[in-house]
């Protein structure tokens, strides 16, 4: 009996070691990466500095100013090379305190220099090898660039950083404006579709056709929507409203992306209420008629207690995905003053190169989205009234 259940145990696992490969390789890693980046300076483009590939003898020429290879005095160029500032400036190498004092002690200039006049440093080669090949001792310190510890440093910057909390909020406004409009919209969107009237199918296409578009595709057509010459301009126009900048306004551009947002995203989640109705007992709707339960009564004492797992699961999707929005905020919004928290965290590690910072902000805002969303799941239980 043991060995079935160690066979069996180990079958199980075979099974299912693909999705935890895929899982620790896309989620686990990156989120345990995040926490140790999120206590360093981490700058991802300072990671290329030791695997960037140059000519060292083309290098080594400019640097000394060297026309004519022949005839060549060892000495006199031995005197005019100084490693240090050779790495930094002619190479693009940055070095801290450490690392200096490492090269002027035990960086071999003469061994270089030799190869130098003898065209033996005629090849492509990175900074890695480099140091491998010309440093005496301490080789270890340029393996490779390793961010410096600051400690705590990034979440106290955070902390006094006014845009990151006015990113926050615009984070915290959508989420609270769009998934409560989106989820009521979603379950009187399915309520419709689920009544048997001609060309049902058609409208249950049309509704849902929007949440498996490409965001981008629907990002760029709502660019067209909401400039001054789109049509929404246009047809305020006709009441007497002058054309509004929508996306440029910092007090019409998040409304006008939560807009977008509820029209892309109400279609699916109406799907799962149409689920959820459709596996309602006829038996329990018939049976509520004869009571006198019809209309709106029926709707909110029997349908709504029902349809409470629904609820809870399109209320906790919607409010995970509304605090993380970012790609209609990165196609459509311009001004810093409207971006997400998602975005700040884009901005901080692909434009201003602060990786270890955004991390930081990643790390807060993953905590952040977890409290609230266990919060949201004390308040909306999934449980059912029958």
């Amino acid at each position: 009996m043991k060995r079935t259940q160690i066979r069996e145990w180990i079958a199980g696992y075979l099974l299912i070691l693909p999705i935890i490969a895929i899982i620790g390789t896309f989620i686990i890693y990156p989120i345990v990466a995040s926490v140790y980046y999120s206590f360093t300076n981490y700058n991802p483009l300072r990671q290329m500095e030791y695997k960037n590939t140059f000519n060292l003898q083309d290098q080594l020429e400019q640097y000394l100013l060297v026309f004519n290879m022949k005839g060549l005095n060892t000495q006199h160029l031995l005197s005019q090379f100084d490693p240090v500032d050779f790495i930094q400036t002619q190479l693009g190498i940055k070095i801290d305190t450490s690392q200096k004092s490492a090269i002027k002690k035990y960086f071999d200039s003469k061994k270089l220099i030799d190869d130098f006049v003898s065209m033996k440093t005629n090849e492509r080669i990175n900074g890695t090898e480099l140091f491998s090949r010309y440093m005496t001792k301490d080789k270890n310190m340029f393996a490779g660039y390793i961010p410096t510890w600051v400690g705590f440093q990034n979440f106290l910057h955070m902390i006094n950083d006014n845009l990151f909390w006015t990113t926050l909020w615009n984070s915290v406004f959508f989420a609270i404006v769009v998934t409560p409009v989106q989820t009521f919209l979603a379950l009187i969107l399915a309520v419709a579709v689920n009544q048997k009237i001609k060309g049902i199918k058609f409208f249950k296409l049309s509704f849902y056709i929007p949440s498996v578009t490409s965001s981008a595709a629907i990002s760029m057509l709502f660019m067209l929507l909401y400039s001054k010459p789109g049509l929404i301009n246009r047809i305020l126009g006709f009441i007497g409203i002058p054309p509004i900048n929508w996306l440029s306004n910092t007090s019409t551009a998040l409304p006008a992306v939560m807009a977008m947002n509820v029209w892309t995203t109400a279609g699916y989640f109406m799907i799962v209420f149409l689920a959820g109705l459709q596996n309602i007992p006829k038996d329990l709707i018939e049976a509520s008629e004869l009571d006198g339960a019809i209309g709106w009564t029926r709707f909110w004492k029997i349908i709504m207690p029902l349809l409470r797992p629904q609820i809870s699961y399109v209320v906790t999707l919607g409010l995970i995905g509304t605090l993380q929005v970012f790609d209609q905020i990165y196609f459509l919004i311009q001004n810093q003053q409207n971006y997400t928290t998602a975005m700040y965290i884009y901005v901080n590690a692909f434009n201003y190169n602060q990786m270890g910072y955004a991390s930081a902000i990643a790390v807060f805002f993953l905590a952040f989205i977890m409290i609230l969303t266990l919060i949201q799941r004390r308040f909306v239980k999934e449980e059912s009234y029958f």
